[in-house]
């Protein structure tokens, strides 16, 4: 008994945090990440609930591949700043988990929840489709249909998050469902996205309407592969080039009928002498008078 009160007492009195913690941080500077896991557990030993120590241990668990341990520093960690009312640095420990635990769905499921607080429903969404691209295996899509179907609650009807889910669902084999959700995007939406909804739609079950309204959707889009070179200049040297290229249509024009002209009087073509001579002089009174105007 008493052996158990002296080693207590020894352990704790030789204790130092502040020592511990610094030679944790020395250690992790040099690269040292063995030394730093050992000093920062030490502490952790004394106090296991010290959520600054733990969201400083979790990456480099990660790093050493000890990702249980790992994802259990980080909860430790989110949720003690959670409790003390910062969420931002609760926001910054679960953003370093997404980039160690990629496939820990709760990851990205904290990093939404955290947003919406924050009041901000598209940041959310957004981290909840980042998480579904890594679950695209074929045992993994159910996890992302979890995160899509989120997002949808976070923001009904938001473009991506629908599509993708409806893209997802059609690898799983839940045709009926993804065939609703296009055809309510493709009313809701215009422009490209609605081009993209049709053109699934189209693939899944292709038919003339289905590739008529295709069609129709990628025409009112304007989607041209390189736009015209006009596009490009400002009205003033559009214009300025359209007026340049009418003087030369009507110089043009005056030419070939001066050389009309010149050829009636001089070759005798017959009868058609005169219906010759008058096509020419009409076409050089028009375009002298068109020159003239332009």
């Amino acid at each position: 008994m008493w052996f158990k009160w002296f080693a207590w007492f020894k352990r704790h009195k030789s204790y130092d945090r502040f020592a511990l913690l610094a030679a944790a941080e020395q250690a992790r500077a040099k690269g040292k990440v063995r030394k730093a896991i050992t000093a920062y557990r030490k502490v952790l030993e004394v106090d296991p609930s010290d959520h600054e120590t733990h969201g400083k241990l979790a990456p480099l668990l990660a790093e050493r591949r000890q990702l249980a341990e790992a994802w259990k520093s980080f909860v430790v960690a989110g949720e003690g700043y959670l409790r003390d009312m910062h969420e931002d640095k609760a926001l910054s420990i679960y953003m370093q988990a997404a980039r160690y635990l990629p496939h820990q769905i709760e990851v990205w499921k904290s990093i939404a929840r955290l947003q919406v607080g924050r009041g901000r429903p598209p940041d959310a969404v957004k981290a909840l489709l980042d998480g579904s691209r890594h679950f695209r295996r074929r045992n993994d899509r159910s996890q992302a249909i979890r995160l899509l179907r989120l997002a949808g609650e976070i923001e009904p009807w938001h473009f991506e998050a629908t599509y993708t889910l409806a893209r997802m669902l059609i690898k799983v084999g839940e045709r009926r469902e993804a065939w609703q959700l296009l055809e309510s995007l493709a009313e809701r939406v215009k422009g490209r996205n609605r081009r993209r909804a049709c053109a699934t739609l189209f693939r899944m079950s292709p038919s003339f309407v289905g590739a008529w309204r295709w069609v129709r959707a990628a025409i009112a889009a304007r989607e041209i592969p390189f736009p015209r070179r006009s596009s490009w200049l400002s009205p003033a040297i559009r214009q300025h080039r359209r007026g340049q290229a009418a003087r030369k249509i009507c110089l043009v024009m005056a030419l070939i009928g001066m050389i009309v002209v010149g050829i009636s009087v001089g070759v005798d073509v017959g009868p058609q002498t005169y219906y010759v001579l008058l096509v020419g002089s009409g076409l050089t009174a028009v375009g002298l008078a068109s020159l003239l105007l332009f």
